[in-house]
This record gives structure tokens, C-alpha cells and sequence, in this order.
């Protein structure tokens, strides 16, 4: 399925989250200084070791924070707790990977309601997509 989210030109550098249309937009638009928010394309029944290995970066199905945006002082209260790849749990890591499974999604997406930070219907819109997935991570710069 589609993401929700529609797909715009990155244009000014001061949205919150953004998508891209092909991967040389990505690059031409900040290289790699990106934290990535992906879809956990694995079936439900995965280890956890395979879950927190994701094989692939750069998607295009991916929501994108250019890494000068406050996005760590925003969001980490709303995403909350999160599986890091040495396992231990705790807020999103700003240069690692985080997995958060399916059942936390409906959480997320309450408190970023509530609190409405900038950005956050975006996220919201982009998260019931990740519905359909086993869960998401977070992937740092």
C-alpha cells in the first residue's frame, strides 16, 4: 500500500519531516544528514536479531528529519521507550537505531496529538501507515 502522506518537494529546509521522490532529491537536498523513520517490512515472526538489522537505508517509502531540525527536543517524549540494537530500551537514539513495535504506534501517535509539535501531522499520518508494518524504527545520522 501507498503511504497516506503525500509526496512533496522538499523546498524551504524548515519543514519538520519531509519525503522525496528519488533518492538523488534526497542527496541533492542535504546528503546523508538525515534521520530516518522507516517501515519494519519483516514479517511479525521475526528474532529480534533480525528485526534490529535492518539491511536497507534510503527508502523512498521513508519520513526523512534533516539533522539541523530540534527533532530529538521534540519527539523523544513522544515516541517514548524504544528497542535499541545492543536491546537495551529507551528513547530514540539520535545515532543508532531504535524499533518500535506495532503496538506502540497508537501511543505515539496520541501524545504527538496532544502535544502538536511542529510536524506532527505528518508523523501521525505517516505512523497509521506503519499500522500495516511490524512496527518502525528510527534510524540516527
Amino acid at each position: 500500500m501507498k503511504p497516506r502522506l503525500k509526496v512533496r518537494q522538499p523546498l524551504t529546509g524548515k519543514e519538520m519531516f519531509l519525503k522525496f521522490n528519488s533518492q538523488e532529491e534526497r542527496r541533492e537536498y542535504g546528503g546523508t544528514a538525515f534521520i530516518e523513520l522507516q517501515f519494519c517490512v519483516l514479517p511479525p515472526d521475526t528474532s529480534p536479531d533480525g528485526i534490529l538489522d535492518p539491511e536497507t537505508f534510503w527508502k523512498d517509502d521513508s519520513l526523512y528529519v534533516y539533522s539541523e531540525q530540534p527533532f530529538y527536543e521534540l519527539y523523544k517524549d513522544i515516541f517514548g521507550n524504544g528497542i535499541h540494537a545492543d536491546r537495551s530500551v529507551g528513547s530514540f537514539d539520535y545515532y543508532g537505531i531504535t524499533y518500535y513495535p506495532p503496538e506502540q504506534i497508537d501511543g505515539i501517535i496520541d501524545r504527538a496529538k496532544e502535544a502538536k509539535p511542529e510536524g506532527y501531522a505528518d508523523l501521525t499520518g505517516w505512523l497509521a501507515d506503519a499500522k500495516q508494518y511490524n512496527g518502525f524504527y528510527i534510524l540516527g545520522i
